[in-house]
């Protein structure tokens, strides 16, 4: 049995379903035929855990070669090679890599996941803490994600945090800006833009209403 490392991965427990996975107990599990028709894989997960093995079909074994490190034969290689492409797989379009700490920023993923179908972008190799949004309607950015040193925002406070910045209404950001919840827009044009962190002091309902605000607002010709 072959313990996944996941621990910088949030699984997405539709996609298991869609990918394939059946619910047993509290377990998902997934199994597929390699393509020599003699072993099978096994794929686990339960309670925050991946695991995976490969089964000789005949004799009703685990096939341990799959696992050995050292250099091993080429049949058991090629075995091997194409189990191996099956996890990466679900990995991949199962379980979200986890760029971001905050429990509120990860409840904003699911929430724009949810409600828009949107996925995270991460556009700049050099910051791979900041990622956009985008409308599906027009594909404009209606959100940018990032982790900033808290003085960029004008915190007087060492660290880092976690921000959401998004579109809101020009004429009525003045009325919002109070630089302790919500912020101008870093980096963007200030006359459009607002930075909100995600430290929970603004609750959940508010911030998915700013969300749907700059959702909205992308889809207008003048923003």
């Amino acid at each position: 049995m072959r313990n996944l490392d996941i621990s910088n991965r949030i699984v997405d427990l539709n996609k298991l379903i869609n990918y394939g996975f059946k619910k047993v107990n509290n377990s998902y599990i997934y199994e597929k035929t390699l393509s020599n028709d003699e072993f099978e894989v096994i794929a686990i997960y339960n309670n925050d855990a991946f695991s995976s093995k490969v089964i000789d079909i005949d004799l009703h074994e685990e096939y341990l070669l799959v696992d050995v490190a050292t250099p091993i034969g080429r049949y058991a290689a090629e075995i091997k090679i194409e189990y191996e492409e099956i996890l990466d797989d679900i990995i991949d379009k199962c379980f979200r890599e986890v760029r971001f700490k905050s429990f509120q920023t990860n409840q904003l993923i699911d929430y724009v996941g949810d409600k828009y179908s949107s996925d995270l972008e991460f556009l700049w190799k050099k910051f791979p803490n900041y990622a956009i949004c985008r409308n599906n309607l027009n594909n404009k950015w209606y959100l940018v994600l990032c982790t900033l040193e808290k003085s960029k925002l004008g915190i007087d406070e060492e660290g880092k945090i976690e921000v959401v910045i998004v579109k809101y209404p020009n004429n009525k950001i003045k009325d919002v800006v109070d630089n302790a919840l919500i912020f101008e827009g870093y980096h963007m044009n200030k006359n459009h833009w607002i930075s909100i962190p995600l430290d929970n002091r603004l609750s959940n309902e508010e911030l998915f209403s700013y969300i749907d605000i700059s959702y909205d607002l992308v889809n207008t010709k003048s923003h």
